[in-house]
């Protein structure tokens, strides 16, 4: 089916999407009234140009297209380096993902549906398996993706990108090595520790030596996981040079982490076990915050029921052990209050043996407002009350909330650090708040910014310059 469009300059575009006929003489009839109204709000439009847009229509059947308004493309962006199976990803913003479809297309080819997907925000997403693209070689290959709404479209946005070898490492790794390495993490250069609220501050880390004052003396969690080669020994220096501050530390390995994601990753379902409990001993009685596992709970729809059941059991024991440590405090992730239903994530959150941990994790490496959060949590604790005979308290990461959220969730420009870690947060159930994700550190390849994981000093300049 062919499409004609008014572009803003008030010329003429036709867009070929491969499928369909040709319009009934009735519906040739419809579209052109359809046309003829859009024109009346089309300032300078040529005689010419009417009936030019009339022929066409009744001549070959051409459905009006809008121009093009915003869509907002999350992965893959322009120019990225992508290899085997990746998760497109794209959004109008301001529209809920239910009033409208969307599909993908890559060098004019068939166009190929999105579903709805309310993981981290609600957005258009489909699973493309590259390997099989050559026909230009490496490339670029155009990816079109095409917003429609009552059967006109409404939007587009392109996007160029590169097809790798397979050996190529995909950008979905979390973190890069060169982000957290043991010796920069965990080997004291300097005598000096800071410490807020009891809290450790590590000097050797990315964030401790970027010149950033406001983000520099602040206690921010370290993050464990498969780039870590020997668990056991990174936890236990880390403890070690804490010197009886409270360790802040994410335990992030579960089996299919992130879902694909730029985050992607984690260890097999035979060792997890092992690693937890590596960690664990690495730790000893040395105090210590763990937050277990970020959006394993929040996201655990995108797995199948079996894999599921296995993810319960896994964060269970975890849980079990992590706590055998008399020092040791544990969240559970819970995602944040755009994700899911208070009620779906108590449920979620009773499977995972929250009855056995000190609480859960809130708006982890997300830019929600404390209050909503506060909010949110207070619902899941009075949800699990109904659940499990008891509430729950729990914690909120603050490190970039200061300005909230745009519904961006992809390094988001303007926003700002939150405030500062404290146990002292006026709320009962509120254990503390928290800089879990490193303030600095990037979400992936999407708004310019470099791997997940990657420091970068640019944007964490601008989180501090836009806090209040």
């Amino acid at each position: 089916m062919k499409f004609l469009s008014i572009t803003e300059n008030n010329d003429l575009k036709i867009f070929d999407c491969g499928i369909g006929s040709a319009l009934r003489s009735r519906e040739r009839d419809l579209y052109t009234r359809e046309v003829m109204k859009t024109v009346h709000n089309v300032k300078k439009v040529r005689v010419l140009t009417l009936l030019t847009i009339a022929l066409s229509i009744y001549l070959y059947g051409l459905p009006l297209v809008t121009a093009a308004s915003d869509v907002n493309v999350w992965w893959p962006t322009n120019g990225a380096h992508v290899t085997g199976t990746q998760p497109f990803k794209a959004m109008v913003p301001g529209t809920d993902v239910s009033q409208y479809d969307m599909f993908w297309q890559v060098d004019g080819g068939q166009w190929v549906p999105m579903d709805n997907n309310y993981t981290d925000y609600q957005h258009k997403e489909a699973s493309v398996n590259v390997s099989g693209w050559n026909w230009r070689g490496s490339g670029p290959y155009t990816i079109n993706f095409i917003e429609r709404k009552n059967g006109a479209v409404i939007a587009q946005q392109s996007e160029q990108i590169y097809i790798d070898q397979p050996a190529t490492v995909a950008p979905a790794s979390f973190p890069t090595v060169t982000a957290v390495q043991p010796t920069q993490t965990f080997t004291l250069q300097s005598p000096v520790q800071f410490s807020t609220n009891g809290f450790y501050v590590n000097p050797n880390t990315s964030v401790a030596k970027s010149g950033i004052q406001a983000l520099a003396s602040q206690p921010v969690a370290t993050w464990f996981g498969d780039w870590n080669s020997n668990i056991q020994n990174d936890a236990h220096s880390l403890v070690a040079n804490a010197g009886g501050k409270n360790a802040v530390m994410v335990a992030y390995d579960i089996p299919g982490r992130d879902c694909g994601g730029y985050s992607s990753g984690g260890t097999s379902q035979s060792n997890y076990i092992n690693w937890i409990r590596s960690l664990a001993s690495g730790i000893g009685s040395s105090p210590a915050t763990v937050i277990l596992e970020p959006d394993a709970l929040a996201n655990i729809t995108c797995l199948s029921s079996g894999d599921q059941s296995t993810r319960y059991s896994l964060l269970s024991q975890a849980v079990q052990i992590l706590k055998q440590n008399g020092n040791t405090k544990v969240y559970l992730d819970a995602g944040h209050s755009g994700w899911n239903d208070p009620s779906v994530m108590a449920g979620r959150l009773a499977a995972a043996n929250i009855a056995q941990a000190d609480g859960f994790s809130l708006n982890v490496s997300n830019f929600d407002g404390t209050a909503s959060e506060a909010s949110y949590g207070s619902q899941i604790s009075a949800a699990l009350q109904q659940k499990i005979g008891k509430t729950s308290h729990f914690i909120i990461d603050t490190s970039r909330n200061g300005n909230g959220s745009n519904g961006d969730w992809c390094n988001p420009s303007g926003r700002a650090i939150g405030q500062a870690p404290t146990t002292s947060t006026g709320n009962a159930l509120v254990d503390a708040y928290l800089w879990v994700k490193t303030p600095g550190e990037s979400d992936g390849y999407c708004n310019g910014g470099p791997s997940a994981g990657t420091w970068w000093q640019q944007y964490a300049q601008g989180l501090a310059q836009n806090a209040h």
